[in-house]
């Protein structure tokens, strides 16, 4: 395992493991390992489509013939990028890592060209090695990913986390927790299609964390446009600041009638996917767009992503599912560089895990820290990567 302090270490126990000759001269990734883990929540995720009891990440170690290594992970969704875990971990082992060893691991562009002609989509897949790039160039050089990126323009930003469906009791309780064990202040309310309980929802956790609090709802895609519209109204009086992706992320036309109608600022999350972000943004069918590393398929894609949407005038969000802290501070790096992010949904690692798969992510009193160490700044746990492994 490589530290902070760049020391190296075995392979783990039964990854996924493609080699190459002795005969490669020169720094060349020599093996990728694939290690997906299911990681338990220490609360059940609901939203208006699934339920979580695990974060399913799939984790990716580059190894050089040197012996320096780099992590990254992907998370994959089946809605909206189609993306399973056990499909990650096919696309990884099969095709993605046959692309990218015997490969200079400064080449990250090269390599980001190769993967897109192997196989169209699998932005999660192509994410984790991509990750997993920055991570080992940072340790090589001894510089922290954000630096690699541009630079760091801000050295914390508050988290926003999430309030699963459940009763509007519950989900202030919740939010009161959340507040008083990690200083939360900033909360994403799951709405599903029964508006009258959802506004019952957003009022009993208005009440409950004050008018100080920011208060993102969500409906992933759960209303029609009529819907929508009569939601945004009955939630303006509770000083919502923006109400996300309230139609099908496949439907454009009906997100941008709610855009130019709407009382309230409406975000787009799973709208912004790379074959509909081009025309999203041209038609500004929203007014904010979350951006995720791990579904635009890494830092170069997601930061294209950001600052076009800025040119344009919309805010964007560094967005994140409740996933490994290993990802939440990639997402890190990824706000600490990029201008124009209006808020943070990552760092929620701690508040859902009460046990992870890295080390040295700090979130304190509602703020993520961006790590200052070499590459990510995270130490990987290799013990939990093994005893966190899927049993199906």
């Amino acid at each position: 395992m490589t530290g902070a302090d760049g020391t190296s270490a075995p392979a783990i126990d039964n990854p996924g493991v493609c080699g190459v000759s002795e005969e490669e001269c020169g720094m060349r990734i020599e093996r990728v390992e694939v290690h997906p883990v299911a990681i338990p929540l220490s609360r059940p995720y609901r939203d208006s489509t699934r339920v979580e009891t695990h974060s399913r990440d799939v984790l990716v170690r580059l190894v050089t013939n040197e012996g320096a290594e780099g992590w990254g992970a992907g998370a994959p969704r089946s809605f909206p990028t189609g993306e399973t875990q056990h499909g990650l971990v096919a696309v990884l082992e099969r095709v993605l890592a046959g692309v990218v060893i015997g490969n200079d691991p400064f080449a990250i562009e090269a390599i980001h060209e190769q993967m897109a002609q192997a196989v169209a989509g699998n932005h999660a897949a192509k994410a984790a090695i991509d990750i997993a790039l920055h991570d080992l160039v940072g340790r090589l050089l001894g510089r922290p990913v954000h630096d690699l990126l541009g630079g760091r323009l801000r050295e914390s930003m508050p988290t926003l986390d999430i309030l699963p469906l459940d009763t509007p009791e519950r989900m202030a309780e919740t939010a009161v927790e959340l507040r008083g064990t990690i200083g939360t202040r900033a909360f994403k309310v799951k709405m599903d299609a029964d508006l009258e309980v959802g506004t019952r929802r957003v009022a009993a956790i208005r009440d409950a964390v004050g008018v100080d609090a920011m208060l993102v709802v969500d409906a992933n895609g759960a209303w029609t446009v009529k819907e929508a519209l009569d939601a945004c109204r009955r939630l303006e009086p509770y000083g919502v600041d923006v109400v996300e992706q309230p139609t099908p992320g496949h439907d454009l036309d009906a997100l941008a009638e709610v855009t130019r109608r709407s009382v309230l600022p409406v975000g787009a999350d799973e709208s912004v996917v790379p074959e509909l972000i081009g025309r999203l943004l041209a038609t500004r069918a929203a007014d904010v767009v979350n951006v995720k590393l791990t579904r635009e398929g890494g830092f170069a894609p997601s930061r294209r992503v950001a600052g076009a949407a800025r040119i344009l005038g919309l805010g964007v969000v560094c967005g994140s599912v409740v996933q490994s802290a290993l990802i939440d501070a990639a997402c890190a790096h990824f706000f600490a560089s990029t201008p124009g992010i209006v808020y943070n949904e990552s760092g929620k690692g701690p508040a859902w895990h009460a046990r992870d798969v890295v080390t040295g992510l700090r979130v304190e009193a509602g703020l993520v820290y961006v790590p200052t160490g070499p590459g990510l700044g995270v130490d990987v746990d290799v013990d939990a990567v093994r005893a966190l492994r899927p049993v199906d």
